[in-house]
């Protein structure tokens, strides 16, 4: 849970916004997690028989308070069955939303999106300065392996760092092993100061990659904060792609990457396509901010009636794939993320994918 919050703070949850251990006890041991998009009797019935013991989902089983659990009634049986079973549950709702690499990051990805900002920006994520002494000759070890996590990205230039000669002294004492030197003996060493900013989100993974590619046993490393501000995070995404395509060729490919067979148009649709927003959920609300943003077409998980409303310029449309599709496509790849991220925090975790179904047909 400590590592969740790392990487996606409850900070950055819209306010209400249920999030973080919702069922379970906080020191019970886990050896598995099962992630999915939403707790439902298929994916808990899959947590048992994968013995998880702990079931990860985008969307929160108790996203409104319980005035009774009880098992004749569809919410209380799912509740009995996460507590019968030993499973825990944990959400991650609109602070993955908003997140570096979260849905939004990878629905623009999986659309070959260029030069893709948020839509609609809800706050920051601090900036840190790590500083980190390295000996000399290995700092485009330690620099690489840092840029490998998205440090030292500023702007649109990645493995931005500074470094500068000196030399660092120090007496192995008794029971360690050092790189270079004798125990009870000054070392003097010639090494360089390697210095890197890295998003507050990104600090603990950082640091356990540096010591894991750093040649000494206890690296010297420094965290600074920073006033700068740092990257944006929000909900939605707006990118171009490199040469305009025939909107019957934006849809194929939405239909493509979504898994699904229709797609609601909303509007009058432009003959071709260079610029387009999305949001995935419910993102409704962004219609007006994604016209302001230039995008030509809008694509979302679901539209209310009423924020469709009639009038759009020609030359506009709203895709609306459907709730599930927009984010059941991100599960696979969180469950990746997680096992990465576990694995680099030394946590001995399996983390596997649910393999869910959409909750509703067509006829």
């Amino acid at each position: 849970m400590a590592r969740l919050e790392a990487l996606y703070p409850r900070s950055w949850a819209v306010p209400g916004d249920p999030g973080g251990l919702l069922l379970g006890h906080p020191e019970s041991r886990v050896d598995a997690v099962l992630v999915a998009l939403e707790v439902c009797a298929p994916v808990v019935a899959s947590a048992r028989a994968r013995g998880a013991q702990l079931l990860l989902t985008h969307h929160p089983l108790l996203y409104q308070p319980l005035a009774a659990v009880r098992e004749d009634r569809p919410l209380g049986e799912l509740v009995a069955a996460l507590i019968k079973g030993g499973i825990a549950h944990a959400a991650c709702h609109t602070n993955l939303d908003v997140a570096p690499e979260g849905v939004n990051d990878y629905l623009a990805r999986l659309l070959e999106l260029e030069d893709a900002e948020v839509l609609q920006e809800t706050g920051r994520d601090e900036w840190y300065k790590l500083t980190v002494f390295v000996p000399a000759g290995y700092e485009d070890r330690v620099r690489q392996a840092l840029a490998d996590d998205r440090v030292g990205v500023i702007g649109r230039y990645s493995h931005c760092a500074f470094a500068s000669r000196g030399q660092g002294t120090y007496i192995p004492l008794e029971g360690a092993q050092p790189f270079r030197g004798e125990r009870g003996t000054l070392s003097r060493v010639e090494e360089s100061r390697l210095e890197m900013v890295a998003p507050a989100s990104r600090l603990d993974a950082a640091v356990s990659r540096m010591k894991a590619v750093h040649p000494y046993e206890e690296p010297a490393y420094d965290l600074y904060p920073l006033a700068n501000p740092g990257p944006s995070l929000g909900f939605g995404r707006v990118g171009k792609w490199p040469a305009a395509q025939p909107f019957a060729r934006v849809v194929d490919r939405v239909k493509e990457v979504f898994g699904v067979k229709q797609v609601k148009i909303w509007g009058r649709p432009p003959e071709s396509v260079e610029r387009l927003a999305l949001c995935s959920g419910s993102g409704g609300d962004l219609i007006a901010t994604a016209r302001q943003r230039g995008a030509q077409v809008y694509l979302t998980g679901e539209v209310r009636h009423h924020q469709a409303t009639p009038g759009y310029p020609e030359g506009f449309a709203v895709l609306e794939v459907g709730h599930f599709a927009s984010e059941a496509v991100f599960i696979p790849e969180w469950a990746g993320q997680l096992r990465r991220h576990f694995q680099e925090s030394g946590l001995q975790v399996r983390v596997e994918a649910a393999q869910e179904e959409a909750p509703f047909s067509y006829l």
